[in-house]
């Protein structure tokens, strides 16, 4: 009913890829299920039920019908090699980057503006578009030595400043740690953080970070899971991605880009319960490399903690 209000008109044949504003069906489509993100389709985001009523026959045709005009889908909606090559990375098991956390109920807001996949090499981003149509943008990532760049540039985010020096510091997964920080109570930080690291460098920054409301303003957080190794589930007939392999890992990093300092909530897989997870701290004082290399990197969990 009013589907007259909300018909989606062909797409210009002149518009470039970066210009394209594709639903969140039609990468259902394109990538044959969820994004592994779960960005623009996830368990609560998609239209499950329309998908088990009937199939993602009427999607296809409705993409093909928009899109085709480009020449990114042909008739039958099949991708063009361009569109086929930006897509490649975005449902595989690589290392995703979201500018945020991923909504845990159909109620939640989902906040992210990007959701980046790295894999074997190709890198790609699905950004949310503004706007009353609103819509999601595939955007793909130039060579490898320009991941960082390009990620920042989508993100608005300064190059990381390796100004803050000091090794990394590790501890529980606790509040305690982090309302510590926001005080600059230096006993409190050397009460949990006694696993190794420069924690004379960790008290200095939380000094530092407790009397400068600027550096809080400048933080900024993302979410990183490592799929690698996984192989995800098609038992419905489309991909689901899943968490499957021994070596996954997920961490929270909030990143001070001014300061070259990350603070890592890491997640490692329990060998004692293959359904949960092990949770800690890691404080990493980025003496080198940039935003991309700060948060590939894993911070093993060390004896004791």
């Amino acid at each position: 009913m009013f589907e007259f209000l909300t018909r989606r008109h062909a797409v210009p044949a002149e518009t470039p890829l970066s210009e394209v504003r594709f639903t969140r069906e039609d990468l259902f489509v394109l990538l044959g299920g969820f994004d592994t993100g779960m960005f623009a389709n996830g368990p609560y985001s998609t239209d499950l039920s329309a998908i088990e009523r009937y199939g993602a026959g009427p999607w296809r045709r409705d993409m093909a019908a928009r899109l085709s005009p480009t020449g990114l889908v042909d008739a039958e909606g099949t991708p063009s090699d361009e569109l086929a090559e930006a897509l490649s990375p975005l449902n595989k098991p690589g290392i995703v980057i979201d500018d945020g956390s991923s909504p845990q109920s159909a109620q939640e807001r989902d906040s992210r503006t990007v959701s980046a996949v790295f894999y074997k090499g190709s890198g790609a981003v699905i950004r949310r578009l503004p706007g009353r149509r609103s819509g999601f943008a595939v955007i793909p990532l130039d060579s490898e030595e320009n991941w960082d760049a390009s990620f920042r540039n989508l993100i608005d985010c300064p190059p990381l400043d390796p100004s803050w020096k000091g090794s990394t510091v590790y501890g529980p997964e606790d509040r305690a740690l982090g309302d510590a920080m926001l005080r600059g109570d230096e006993a409190g930080l050397r009460a949990v953080c006694r696993y190794g690291g420069d924690v004379d460098a960790l008290c200095e920054f939380s000094v530092a970070l407790a009397s400068n409301s600027g550096m809080l303003r400048g933080m900024r957080e993302f979410i990183v899971a490592d799929y690698r190794g996984s192989n995800f589930d098609t038992s419905l007939g489309f991909s689901i991605p899943q968490a499957s392999a021994p070596s996954c890992w997920v961490k929270t990093a909030r990143v001070f880009p001014t300061c070259g300092v990350v603070l890592n909530g890491m997640k490692v897989p329990n060998s004692e319960d293959p359904d949960g997870y092990i949770g800690y701290s890691a404080i990493d004082f980025c003496n080198s490399g940039t935003l991309i290399d700060a948060l590939f990197r894993f911070h093993p969990r060390p004896e004791g903690l």
